[in-house]
Protein backbone atom coordinates (compact mmCIF):
# COMPACT_ATOMS: atom_id res chain seq x y z
CA UNK A 1 0.00 0.00 0.00
CA UNK A 2 1.43 3.34 -1.05
CA UNK A 3 0.70 6.68 0.63
CA UNK A 4 -1.60 7.47 3.48
CA UNK A 5 -4.54 5.29 4.32
CA UNK A 6 -6.64 7.72 6.34
CA UNK A 7 -8.27 11.00 5.44
CA UNK A 8 -5.89 13.93 5.10
CA UNK A 9 -6.18 16.39 7.99
CA UNK A 10 -7.92 19.64 7.09
CA UNK A 11 -5.82 22.75 7.50
CA UNK A 12 -7.26 25.58 9.60
CA UNK A 13 -8.38 28.85 8.00
CA UNK A 14 -5.32 30.85 9.01
CA UNK A 15 -2.80 28.29 7.75
CA UNK A 16 -1.91 30.20 4.58
CA UNK A 17 -1.25 33.47 6.38
CA UNK A 18 0.77 31.67 9.07
CA UNK A 19 2.85 29.97 6.39
CA UNK A 20 3.48 33.29 4.63
CA UNK A 21 4.63 34.91 7.88
CA UNK A 22 6.96 31.96 8.52
CA UNK A 23 8.40 32.36 5.04
CA UNK A 24 8.96 36.08 5.60
CA UNK A 25 10.74 35.31 8.88
CA UNK A 26 13.02 32.80 7.18
CA UNK A 27 13.75 35.25 4.37
CA UNK A 28 14.57 38.00 6.89
CA UNK A 29 16.82 35.58 8.79
CA UNK A 30 18.70 34.74 5.60
CA UNK A 31 19.15 38.44 4.78
CA UNK A 32 20.35 39.19 8.32
CA UNK A 33 22.80 36.29 8.19
CA UNK A 34 24.13 37.41 4.81
CA UNK A 35 24.54 40.99 6.06
CA UNK A 36 26.53 40.00 9.13
CA UNK A 37 28.51 37.38 7.19
CA UNK A 38 29.55 40.02 4.68
CA UNK A 39 30.63 42.22 7.58
CA UNK A 40 32.83 39.35 8.80
CA UNK A 41 30.84 38.60 11.95
CA UNK A 42 29.55 35.06 11.40
CA UNK A 43 28.82 34.45 15.09
CA UNK A 44 26.48 37.43 15.35
CA UNK A 45 24.88 36.62 12.01
CA UNK A 46 24.24 33.01 12.98
CA UNK A 47 22.85 33.95 16.37
CA UNK A 48 20.60 36.66 15.00
CA UNK A 49 19.34 34.44 12.16
CA UNK A 50 18.67 31.60 14.58
CA UNK A 51 16.75 33.94 16.89
CA UNK A 52 14.61 35.18 13.98
CA UNK A 53 13.86 31.63 12.76
CA UNK A 54 12.90 30.44 16.26
CA UNK A 55 10.61 33.46 16.68
CA UNK A 56 9.07 32.77 13.27
CA UNK A 57 8.38 29.13 14.10
CA UNK A 58 6.96 30.16 17.48
CA UNK A 59 4.62 32.64 15.76
CA UNK A 60 3.62 30.01 13.15
CA UNK A 61 2.64 27.52 15.85
CA UNK A 62 0.80 30.19 17.85
CA UNK A 63 -1.21 31.26 14.81
CA UNK A 64 -2.20 27.66 14.06
CA UNK A 65 -3.28 27.08 17.66
CA UNK A 66 -5.30 30.29 17.62
CA UNK A 67 -6.99 29.29 14.36
CA UNK A 68 -7.88 25.85 15.71
CA UNK A 69 -9.24 27.35 18.93
CA UNK A 70 -11.37 29.81 16.94
CA UNK A 71 -12.77 26.99 14.79
CA UNK A 72 -13.63 24.93 17.88
CA UNK A 73 -15.30 27.95 19.46
CA UNK A 74 -17.34 28.55 16.30
CA UNK A 75 -18.37 24.88 16.14
CA UNK A 76 -19.46 24.93 19.80
CA UNK A 77 -21.43 28.15 19.30
CA UNK A 78 -23.14 26.71 16.22
CA UNK A 79 -23.99 23.52 18.11
CA UNK A 80 -25.50 25.53 20.99
CA UNK A 81 -27.48 27.62 18.51
CA UNK A 82 -28.89 24.49 16.88
CA UNK A 83 -29.84 22.98 20.26
CA UNK A 84 -31.63 26.17 21.31
CA UNK A 85 -33.66 26.25 18.08
CA UNK A 86 -34.91 22.70 18.34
Amino acid sequence: MVGRTGPTPRKPKGYGLALISLGVSILFAAIAFAYFALQGDLFTGTGFALLIVVAGVWEFRRRLLDARAAEEYEADAEERRERNRG
